[in-house]
């Protein structure tokens, strides 16, 4: 009896401790590759809390062509810019962690002197005297992340993400052979839109830094309400997500931080 006790209870016991003992064995084996591949990497505070931001970022494009061909236009000439500045401030209520505004005001132009479409060798048409001009106000709420890049405190990363409204006007013209063919479309536009946008600061003083921030990701809805003419009216909404690096996104500008 006392045998058959014994053999009932090394049969218990012996899973158990076999569990135990591979669970040790795990927990041992997790802690030395945990040492082997620990980076000892300490974060760092770049920007300490209660700090201001103010600054305002800019970009301005410009183009020109004369007797331009591409694809199925021909004899392209024309000219137009693109400028925006957008000044802002924002409140460290954390370390690296920023709640800020920022209002930005962006004005366009797009002239075609002449311009041939060919769809083939028998049809084609010509665009001659069009204009469009705008200008478009926007007002946006973002937060702003930084990190530092080891133990550097000049240069650092920085990820922002905000939320705009932007309100503008655009005036296209088509001007014919007199001024009684001339036509002309007035449009209001309404946009709502979500960016996130990354970025790198670098500082050239104790308080001065130079900010430089690309659009990669949003997502736009727009409004726009078409009056030709003075007398026909129309309307569009388009609603739009993108994940991609534009170079002509790309913002420059000087930040400072008191």
């Amino acid at each position: 009896m006392r045998k058959l006790i014994m053999l009932c209870l090394m049969v218990y016991y012996n899973p158990l401790f076999a569990q135990n003992f591979q669970e040790d064995y795990n927990n041992q084996e997790h802690h030395q590759r945990s040492e082997m591949f620990k980076r000892d990497i300490k974060k760092s505070t770049f920007i300490p809390k209660g700090q201001w931001l103010v600054g305002t970022t800019f970009k301005y494009k410009e183009s020109e062509t004369d007797n331009y061909k591409f694809l199925m236009m021909e004899d392209w000439t024309g000219n137009g810019y693109n400028f925006d500045v957008s000044p802002f401030v924002a409140y460290f209520l954390r370390d690296d962690f920023a709640v800020g505004a920022r209002f930005t005001y962006n004005r366009s132009f797009s002239k075609v002197d002449d311009m041939t479409i060919k769809l083939d060798d028998d049809i084609s048409f010509t665009i001659q005297g069009q204009e469009q001009i705008s200008h478009t106000f926007y007002s946006t709420i973002f937060m702003r992340h930084y990190l530092s890049l080891g133990n550097s405190k000049r240069f650092a990363l920085f990820n922002e993400v905000g939320i705009s409204y932007g309100y503008g006007q655009s005036k296209d013209m088509v001007h014919g052979e007199t001024p009684a063919d001339n036509k002309g479309t007035y449009s209001v536009i309404n946009e709502f839109n979500i960016g996130v946008s990354p970025g790198m600061v670098a500082f050239i003083n104790d308080n001065v830094a130079l900010e430089v921030m690309i659009g990669i990701m949003g997502f736009s809805n727009k409004w726009v309400q078409q009056t030709e003419n003075q007398v026909e009216e129309g309307w569009r909404r388009t609603s739009s997500a993108n994940f991609n690096i534009d170079i002509f996104s790309l913002n420059i500008g000087l930040a400072f931080y008191i």
